[in-house]
């Protein structure tokens, strides 16, 4: 019973307990992101016709958005008016690039 708790026996043990708690977190990790990955993934092909109608809804300083964006940041509607339709465009074509590929898990 000495040997089962001396100095030594209790660093490894308290260093096995530490590897397994890290390989358990690294596996929760990626099993999370795996997760996140497929309903990121599902959530972009259901709305990915929408890409026009989205445009659409923020291309002038007046929408809802600009204004909200505009009044919260401090940068001019006219300009969120002209970069967020751009971005969001290229956003989708760099989303659609993507995920135009398999999915190996499926």
């Amino acid at each position: 019973m000495d040997v089962m708790l001396s100095e030594p026996t209790l660093t490894v043990w308290s260093l096995l307990g530490a590897a397994l708690g890290t390989l358990l977190l690294a596996a929760a990790t990626l099993w999370a992101g795996a997760q996140l990955t497929r309903q990121a993934r599902h959530v972009w092909q259901a709305v990915r016709g929408q890409t026009p109608r989205v445009l659409a809804a923020v291309d002038e300083p007046t929408d809802p958005l600009i204004a909200g964006l505009a009044h919260h940041s401090r940068v001019p509607a006219a300009v969120w008016a002209a970069f967020l339709p751009a971005f969001l465009g290229a956003l989708a074509a760099g989303l659609d690039q993507v995920l135009a590929e398999p999915d190996a898990s499926e």
